[in-house]
């Protein structure tokens, strides 16, 4: 038995990532495969693909044709969770099959959501995007202008919401696809803290809190503020290491 890739989540709007994800854990190989054509990202689909093919034909050939593209894949952060998580499942059955080159493989679902999304912290961050040294929680002046980053892992944020309610603050940069969202913060308006979620493709866990004290620390040095979340956030990414297996490929935390 091999632990194939979990389920997603995936979303309708989601990106070209997420719609890839789905024909990899619905073992629909040949459809993946040929909707990489003339994709730049392609390796680790082509190696995924290409382990699909392997398990569902049970094929010397397509287990050769699956280890020289796992061996083609370069590196992949785990910050790109759903191209990390098919790294390491490729590699994964590359391995089992290696150690047991004679015995089929039957893929089973691995247990688990790959990548949910969450909303898991909030860092001060200086006119660069560099975290400003502070105290344990996010907070600026009642004026306003703070620039916060949001953690955690998210696709495509849709609403920004302060208290629950959809809000409009200056995005200072990121906003697309898979990245990294900073927002200035807007003039506290008579309140002392304020909670923010954000909405994706599906549903997304966490809450953050930004607090307005005009005492809080304006420093450019190193270090981060930070705020826990209000609920446990769910890990973004798989915690499983990829196995070495030649120039396989392996992915940094």
């Amino acid at each position: 038995m091999v632990r194939w890739v979990p389920i997603g989540p995936v979303g309708p709007n989601d990106p070209t990532s997420g719609q890839r994800y789905l024909l990899l854990q619905q073992f629909q190989c040949d459809a993946l495969a040929q909707s990489l054509e003339g994709a730049e990202d392609a390796a680790v689909w082509q190696a995924g693909a290409a382990v699909c093919k392997a398990l569902q034909s049970g094929t010397q050939q397509d287990w050769q044709r699956a280890s020289n593209a796992v061996a083609a894949t370069p590196r992949i952060p785990q910050t790109q969770c759903l191209e990390f998580t098919v790294a390491a499942t490729s590699a994964s059955a590359i391995a089992q099959h290696r150690s047991n080159p004679g015995v089929p493989l039957k893929p089973e679902t691995a247990p688990g959501e790959a990548c949910p999304r969450h909303l898991s912290g909030l860092t001060v961050v200086d006119s660069d995007l560099r975290p400003v040294a502070g105290t344990a929680r996010a907070s600026g002046p009642r004026s306003g202008g703070t620039v916060v980053r949001l953690d955690g892992y998210y696709v495509r944020v849709g609403d920004i919401l302060f208290d629950g309610v959809p809000a409009s603050p200056e995005i200072v940069a990121g906003g697309g696809d898979y990245e990294t969202l900073y927002v200035r913060m807007p003039p506290s308006d008579g309140r002392d803290s304020v909670r923010i979620s954000i909405t994706d493709t599906v549903d997304i866990s966490g809450t953050v809190t930004f607090f307005y004290d005009d005492s809080a620390p304006t420093s450019t040095g190193p270090g981060t503020q930070s705020t826990r979340p209000s609920a446990e956030p769910t890990r973004s990414g798989p915690s499983a290491t990829i196995p070495s297996v030649g120039a396989s490929p392996s992915a940094t935390p």
